[in-house]
């Protein structure tokens, strides 16, 4: 014999098998909304060309390097000052 939970649960399936049918009915366009429009083909995409690029040169001399920075570094920092100057470039770094 069929238990009440087992009636309630196959009605329950029986009603969402019903009611989702009705979701899965396509929506019938409108016919006048249909007829006024005129699909237009999309141009075609536009691909931007580059601009020839200039090569630039730039003499090694002109370039600075940290080893251009050596000798002022070795002179102004000492065992007694390197906190300070490093809390010094940190601000300076902080503020840019």
């Amino acid at each position: 014999m069929i238990s009440l939970k087992q009636s309630l649960l196959s009605l329950a399936c029986a009603a969402l098998l019903v009611s989702g049918c009705g979701m899965l009915k396509k929506k019938q366009p409108e016919p006048a909304a249909s007829a006024t429009q005129v699909a237009t083909p999309l141009p075609p995409p536009v691909t931007p060309t580059p601009a020839p690029t200039a090569e630039v040169t730039v003499a090694d001399d002109a370039v600075a390097t940290p080893e251009d920075f050596e000798d002022e570094a070795f002179e102004k920092v000492s065992d007694k000052s390197y906190k300070a100057e490093f809390d010094t470039l940190k601000k300076e770094i902080e503020a840019k």
